[in-house]
């Protein structure tokens, strides 16, 4: 977090960005050599702006910003000891109109060549800042200033890559090493900057680390966007291993469920099995397994083979006949000649006849009329031999895998081939029903005029609620169309921040996202606005408003006046005046309040010693007769969202204490969740 120069350097009223006015201007006809209110906003010292003759130390000069800013802090240069300004009043607007006085200086004397910074108490963004002079240094006819800046704070955004064990940046050419605690001076401003090629040769694991100083950021949010993969793709030829952890005592088994391609056992464990069996049971002495299966002797027998018949019955004249049930043996099947369409191919369809039936069923294709045969899988074609049925049968493509093959991939295929294997272990036959093939159709054949066209669409849909000072909700459309959505804060851009709608997402799109309170109008009406539309640009809006408030364990007095704010800036002091050595101050009244937004318990008040001058004492009592000091002091209770409780503190001090000037303390709270 820095707090830096807000306004660029000015080289005209408008540009690099802004705008630079005042009430009026010297036109110095005899140089010809003006002093234009943007002179006080260059970055130079040497020019400036000063007001037309006759100003009598009564004058503005404003900056208007491209966007609200909260300023924090502003300097003035003016070497001219009698034409600088003595009093004046320094001024933020939201719309160039009605002003709100951020700070208020008089007597400000024996300038010559100083510049001088001013800090202001300032939660609010303003577009429009101003100072306001009512009296200059003794001058009649001008107020002179060189040089106005001011400042805002900006936070830091750092971004790291940590790989392998190791955090890393990119520096546009490739990744490099660095020490994780120099993210603010080493880490990447911007992910966007990494191409994709440099993304590749990251290997394993790899984890996003986000840095930054403002204290209202509670999230982060990244946009990945890869290739299209699927889990078969990346466990490929790879053994899995799921392992579950609970701290659940009475759970004594898991349950997962896996979905595979259609398998039998027979598939998985081929022809040879040993099956072992394993008791306690001491009266167990025998072990039967039963297995049912379609075997015969004959499939023993790998080549050809003759039946003869004998018998010794001279009398027998009967015919002999021989019935035998036997399945084929496995065929692959490639089409003779191409496959002749108007167009590309765009997909295939095929089917079994009897989807139950077990059996091996796979596809193979040919980019070259069957010179080369290929089969894709996770997306890229890989070639296979048509000798090797094995291969074919083991990776060659499912009915699944060639029904789901996108247009794109298929471009150029002209024969299939199909293999086909029964399951030796069941009478059974695998089946092609069919395979379709479809292309595009002849164009210029069929001619229409004279047509209307409808579009039915229905606007979209939005459920939001505002919790706290977080935006929740969904978007959708019945259309099941893509949908965008674009957030102001009191008629100003929010989110995104150039005011242009996100892009285009699939329906329904969930939103929740942070409003940071330093862009919130605390005591005041704020109006917060979401528009949406769909993909055809029907657009339509949900609109809220609030009251800003502050958020967390806030300290504030009887009229309701809080002593700090969210980021822990102080607003008001909690004043005792002049205090002797030796003696205590009457106590006084302070409010505690809940706004954290949630319930809270156990609330505990705390002085911070290690601040304190010495021989100085801060006491907190919950009741002020009888003041009864407890250290710390504990409410040991709920703190229900927005419930207050009141406690009381004096000071009391040694006779020995020294003089302490200015003397502060500081208290703080802090609590429990529910």
């Amino acid at each position: 977090m820095r707090l830096v120069n807000m306004i660029p350097a000015m080289t005209s009223a408008t540009t690099p960005s802004g705008v630079a006015s005042a009430n009026s201007y010297e036109v110095n006809a005899s140089s010809n050599n003006p002093r234009y209110p943007w002179m006080a906003f260059d970055g130079n010292v040497s020019t400036r702006w000063n007001t037309e003759r006759g100003a009598n130390g009564i004058s503005w000069i404003q900056y208007k910003f491209p966007s609200p800013q909260k300023i924090k802090k502003y300097s003035i240069s003016s070497p001219y000891e009698t034409s600088s300004p003595k009093a004046w009043t320094f001024e933020g607007s939201v719309d160039g109109t009605t002003w709100i006085i951020l700070d208020t200086q008089v007597n400000q004397t024996g300038w010559n060549t100083s510049v001088r910074e001013y800090t202001v108490t300032n939660d609010n963004p303003f577009e429009y800042y101003r100072i306001k002079t009512s009296l200059s240094n003794g001058d009649y006819y001008y107020v002179v200033i060189n040089e106005l800046q001011m400042f805002g704070y900006i936070y830091d955004h750092k971004y790291l890559i940590y790989n392998e064990g190791n955090y890393k940046k990119y520096d546009g050419t490739g990744f490099i090493n660095v020490d994780y605690n120099s993210i603010v001076n080493d880490g990447m401003d911007d992910l966007s900057i990494i191409p994709e090629t440099a993304w590749s040769q990251l290997a394993g694991n790899v984890e996003l680390c986000y840095y930054t100083d403002d204290l209202s950021k509670t999230e982060a949010q990244f946009s990945i966007e890869t290739k299209p993969f699927t889990l078969a793709e990346e466990w490929a030829d790879k053994t899995i291993k799921v392992i579950e952890y609970t701290d659940n005592p009475i759970q004594t088994e898991s349950s997962i469920t896996l979905e595979t391609e259609p398998f039998s056992l027979y598939d998985e464990l081929g022809d040879s099995v040993d099956v072992l069996y394993y008791t306690d049971d001491p009266t167990k002495t025998k072990a039967e397994l039963n297995v049912t299966a379609n075997y015969s002797p004959l499939d023993d027998i790998q080549s050809d083979f003759e039946v003869v018949t004998w018998t010794n019955d001279e009398n027998d004249e009967a015919s002999r006949s021989l019935e035998i049930k036997a399945l084929p043996f496995a065929q692959l099947i490639l089409t003779p000649n191409d496959i002749k369409t108007y167009g590309n191919i765009k997909s295939f369809v095929a089917s079994k006849i009897d989807q139950t039936i077990e059996g091996t069923l796979r596809f193979i294709a040919s980019f070259d009329s069957g010179v080369t045969w290929k089969i894709s899988r996770f997306g890229k074609w890989e070639s296979v031999a048509i000798d090797d049925l094995d291969s074919i049968k083991k990776r060659g493509m499912s009915l699944t895998t060639i029904n789901s093959l996108p247009a794109a991939s298929i471009v150029g295929i002209n024969r299939i081939g199909y293999y086909i294997d029964n399951n030796k272990h069941r009478n059974e036959d695998v089946k092609l029903d069919y395979l379709k093939i479809i292309s595009n159709a002849p164009v210029n054949d069929v001619k229409f005029s004279d047509l209307a066209f409808y579009l039915l669409n229905t606007t979209a849909t939005i459920q939001l609620s505002l919790q706290g000072n977080k935006l929740v909700g969904k978007l959708d459309d019945a259309d099941t169309g893509r949908v965008q959505y674009r957030v102001s804060l009191n008629n100003k851009p929010y989110y995104p921040a150039n005011g242009e709608f996100t892009a285009l997402a699939p329906s329904p799109l969930n939103i929740s996202f942070n409003i940071s309170e330093r862009d919130i109008v605390f005591d005041q009406e704020n109006i917060l606005k979401v528009e949406f539309q769909d993909f055809w640009g029907l657009t339509d809006f949900w609109q809220t408003t609030f009251i800003g408030t502050y958020s967390g364990i806030m300290f504030k007095d009887e009229s309701g006046k809080f002593y700090s704010n969210s980021f822990g800036e102080v607003l008001k002091q909690l004043d005792f005046g002049d205090l002797i050595a030796g003696q205590s101050t009457l106590e006084q009244k302070v409010i505690v309040k809940n706004q954290l937004g949630v319930k809270v318990q156990n609330l505990i008040l705390e002085v911070m010693k290690d601040r304190l001058p010495e021989g100085v004492k801060i006491e907190l009592s919950r009741s002020n007769f009888p003041f009864t000091p407890e250290e710390p002091l504990l409410f040991n209770m709920f703190f229900d969202e927005n419930e207050e409780f009141n406690f009381y503190v004096r000071i009391v001090t040694e006779l020995t204490a020294p003089a302490s000037p200015n003397g502060q303390f500081e208290i703080r709270a802090k609590a429990d969740s529910v």
